[in-house]
């Protein structure tokens, strides 16, 4: 076999050995806390990702909340009244100037009866899970390519509304737990030739390098 010949066929050994790359997760956890009150703003670090690990190929943000809200009605009246009450929360996740997901939902509503003479009486009571998921559009990566933080901020608010007919009084309150999150960067490791390619390439270069000698040898001859 000519020595060219040879050369090429450890080449071609060496890359069928080469197992493709497979994906690779890197996952941050971001700030949670508990029993908090809502309509606050939290400002947090989201951790960036180091290039230098591979190519980013996508980026995943999760956060959940677990909202409580109730109503308490007091009547100053002799008679009971019918009162109309609507209780929501909703969640929101943003860099400066830029949302990234929202979440809102009901927690209570409809028409309950407020007892005459009656004070702070709880008539209703309910929880529910705020989540927002975001899957950063490609165009975006580079802003999450760094050695830093990007800032975002977590805002969880609460509205509510009652007809309070005369002599009611509604008060609502709504607690925020079970909060928390992550970011999940996917990406395609750096390229690291496998054992098996180290292994072909060792035995090419002693396969060239005896070839070479008996080469010699015959042209001495």
């Amino acid at each position: 076999m000519k020595l060219k010949t040879l050369a090429t066929a450890v080449c071609i050994a060496a890359t069928t050995f080469a197992l493709p790359a497979m994906a690779a997760v890197q996952t941050f956890n971001l700030a949670g806390f508990n029993d908090t009150k809502t309509n606050f703003t939290e400002t947090f670090n989201l951790q960036q990702f180091d290039y230098h690990l591979g190519t980013l190929t996508a980026i995943n943000i999760s956060y959940s909340a677990d909202v409580t809200g109730q109503l308490l009605l007091s009547n100053s009246k002799s008679v009971a009244k019918n009162v109309n009450m609507q209780l929501n929360s909703a969640m929101q996740l943003s860099l400066p100037g830029e949302v990234l997901g929202s979440d809102a939902r009901n927690l209570l509503s409809g028409s309950v009866v407020s007892a005459a003479k009656s004070t702070d009486v709880l008539v209703g009571k309910h929880s529910e899970t705020l989540i927002v998921n975001v899957n950063v559009a490609d165009s975006d990566f580079a802003k999450f390519i760094g050695a830093g933080a990007l800032e975002s901020q977590l805002q969880i608010t609460a509205t509510s509304g009652a007809n309070s007919p005369t002599g009611i009084t509604a008060d609502y309150s709504t607690l925020v737990h079970s909060l928390g999150g992550k970011i999940t960067y996917t990406y395609i490791p750096a390229s690291v030739p496998e054992p098996e390619t180290y292994g072909m390439m060792l035995l090419g270069v002693g396969v060239l390098a005896y070839a070479g000698k008996r080469k010699a040898r015959a042209a001495q001859v």
